[in-house]
């Protein structure tokens, strides 16, 4: 990606590999350290995991994919931010389906 932060938003959803999610809680350390400066940039606005349900109280969530918005200059950059994610590189994030569509937010809340 460019040093300069880009203009154009993508939303994102790459679901995980199935069965994944002891591969997504073993880089999940190193997913979010490698994010942060991407975040501090703006590069990336919001994300989190899906989920298959809303866990119950003392059950952990069963994630199983990730959306996310995404500042970049073209939906190559987007394909390449999502191939060096160490969840794709740990085998967690299927990126053959992701989606990836063209966004404009039109009302972001603070969390």
């Amino acid at each position: 990606m460019s040093t300069s932060v880009p203009t154009r938003e993508w939303l994102v959803h790459i679901p995980d590999h199935p069965n994944a999610l002891d591969k997504r809680l073993a880089v999940r350390p190193k997913h979010l350290e490698n994010l942060k400066p991407k975040i501090d940039a703006g590069i990336v606005v919001f994300g989190g995991a899906t989920l298959s349900k809303h866990p119950s109280e003392g059950e952990g969530p069963d994630m199983t994919g990730s959306v996310m918005l995404i500042k970049a200059n073209s939906e190559e950059e987007v394909k390449e931010f999502l191939e060096n994610d160490a969840y794709t590189k740990g085998g967690a994030w299927n990126p053959k389906e992701a989606k990836i569509w063209p966004f404009r937010s039109a009302v972001r809340t603070a969390l």
